[in-house]
C-alpha cells in the first residue's frame, strides 16, 4: 500500500512539472496529423481489405466519433500514378509525429540531438508504428480465413478449443503486444542511449492508462457527453481533438516517469563514483 502511495505522489510530482503544461499538446498536435495519413495509407495498401472489419476491431478502444474519421481515411483511393507521391507526403506527416516524440523526450531526458540524426531515427519509429497497426488491424482481418483454414484439420471440438483460447488470450495478446511497441519508442526515443530497464514503468503505465482512458472516455460519449448540440458538424474533430490529448498527455507522463528513472539512478551512479 505504502508503494503504490509513494507511486501515485511520484505521477502527481510529474504531472506538475512545468514541461507538462507543453508538451502534451505539442505530441497531441503532431499525433493529429498522423493519423489520417496512417490509416489512409493502410486503406490504399490493402484496398482488398473489408474495411468493415477493420472498424469493427477498433471499436471496443476508439470512441464512435473518432471511427467516422478513421473511416473516412480507410476509404481513402488514389490512382496508381499518384500513390508513391501519396504514400511518400503521408511518410513525411507521420514521421514529423515521431520528431516530435523525440524531442519530447529530449527534454525530459535533458538531452540533444542534431536535426539529421533525429530525421533517421523518425524513419524507424514510423516503421515500428505502422507494424503495431497494421498486425493489430490486419491480422484480426484475416481472423476468418485462418479459422476455415483451421477448421480443415481439427473436428468440431478441436475448434470449439481454438476459438475459446482465442478469445481468452485476445485481450491480453494486445496488450502486450503495445507495451512491447511503446517500450520500444521509449527506448529509442530518446537522443541518449538508455537501457530498456528504464522504459518498463513507463511503457507499462502508458499501455494500461490508454486502455482505461480510451473505454472510460468512449463511455462518457456514448452515455453523457452532448458536444453536437454546441459544436454541430465540428463535434468528432473536437472529440478526436480531445482523445488524443488525453493519450498523449499519457504518453508524456510515460516518457517523464522513464526519464525520472534514469536521471535518478545517472545521479545515484556519479555520487558512488564521487565517493570512491
Amino acid at each position: 500500500m505504502n508503494k503504490f502511495k509513494s507511486y501515485i505522489k511520484r505521477i502527481i510530482k510529474l504531472i506538475n512539472l512545468e514541461e507538462m503544461k507543453t508538451l502534451p499538446g505539442h505530441l497531441a498536435f503532431n499525433i493529429v496529423l498522423m493519423i489520417v495519413p496512417i490509416f489512409s495509407i493502410i486503406g490504399v495498401i490493402g484496398s482488398n481489405f473489408e474495411v468493415a472489419k477493420i472498424i469493427n476491431v477498433l471499436d471496443n478502444n476508439v470512441p464512435d466519433a473518432v471511427l467516422s474519421i478513421i473511416d473516412s481515411a480507410l476509404n481513402i483511393t488514389s490512382t496508381s500514378y499518384n500513390l508513391f507521391l501519396f504514400i511518400i507526403f503521408s511518410l513525411w506527416l507521420v514521421s514529423g509525429g515521431c520528431r516530435a516524440i523525440i524531442q519530447v523526450s529530449d527534454v525530459l531526458y535533458k538531452a540533444t540531438a542534431s536535426n539529421l540524426k533525429n530525421y533517421i531515427k523518425s524513419f524507424f519509429m514510423v516503421i515500428i508504428l505502422f507494424g503495431l497497426i497494421t498486425f493489430m488491424l490486419i491480422v484480426p482481418v484475416f481472423g476468418d480465413i485462418i479459422f476455415k483454414l483451421l477448421n480443415n484439420h481439427f473436428n468440431e471440438k478441436g475448434m470449439e478449443l481454438i476459438t475459446n483460447i482465442y478469445h481468452f488470450l485476445k485481450y491480453p495478446l494486445s496488450i502486450i503486444l503495445m507495451f512491447i511497441s511503446i517500450k520500444l519508442l521509449y527506448t529509442i526515443a530518446p537522443s541518449i542511449r538508455i537501457e530498456s530497464k528504464y522504459a518498463n514503468n513507463g511503457a507499462w503505465f502508458t499501455t494500461i492508462s490508454w486502455f482505461i482512458t480510451s473505454r472510460i472516455y468512449s463511455y462518457h460519449l456514448n452515455n453523457y457527453s452532448n458536444y453536437n448540440v454546441y459544436y454541430g458538424s465540428l463535434s468528432n474533430i473536437l472529440i478526436l481533438l480531445v482523445w488524443v490529448y488525453l493519450l498523449a498527455y499519457l504518453f508524456t507522463i510515460g516518457i517523464a516517469l522513464n526519464a525520472d528513472n534514469y536521471l535518478i539512478e545517472k545521479k545515484k551512479l556519479q555520487e558512488g563514483l564521487e565517493l570512491k
